[in-house]
């Protein structure tokens, strides 16, 4: 004897389908709270991004006014290392003459320390 089983081939969208056919039924009066709460969720959100964004921008719009750049003016591309080091020791008000590359690298390592 066999016994026949009826299945349902429900997949998830339809019992979404179904569990909101459900509630539109024998809920309806909770319907219009539950909206106006997603509302009110979704306009404050809204305006807390809206904050943000603009206190951004403001940040960005004052650090661009306040940049200064410290450092050595670079116009072009250094040709060498050792010009790099000079210009980095310049910029730092050390003394150049009479040192070799290894000894300007420890004075500006010094210095920056």
């Amino acid at each position: 004897m066999s016994i026949m089983l009826f299945t349902l081939d429900i997949a998830g969208s339809e019992w979404f389908i179904i569990l909101l056919t459900i509630i539109i039924v024998f809920v309806p009066s909770k319907i219009s709270g539950i909206s106006k709460t997603i509302g009110k969720f979704v306009g404050e959100y809204e305006k807390a991004k809206d904050s943000l964004i603009n206190e951004k921008n403001n940040l960005v719009h004052q650090q661009s006014t306040n940049d200064s750049y410290i450092g050595p003016p670079v116009q072009r591309p250094v040709a060498s290392e050792r010009e790099k080091l000079e210009m980095i020791a310049k910029s730092l008000n050390l003394e150049i003459e009479n040192k070799s590359d290894d000894e300007l690298r420890n004075s500006i390592s010094v210095h920056l320390k």
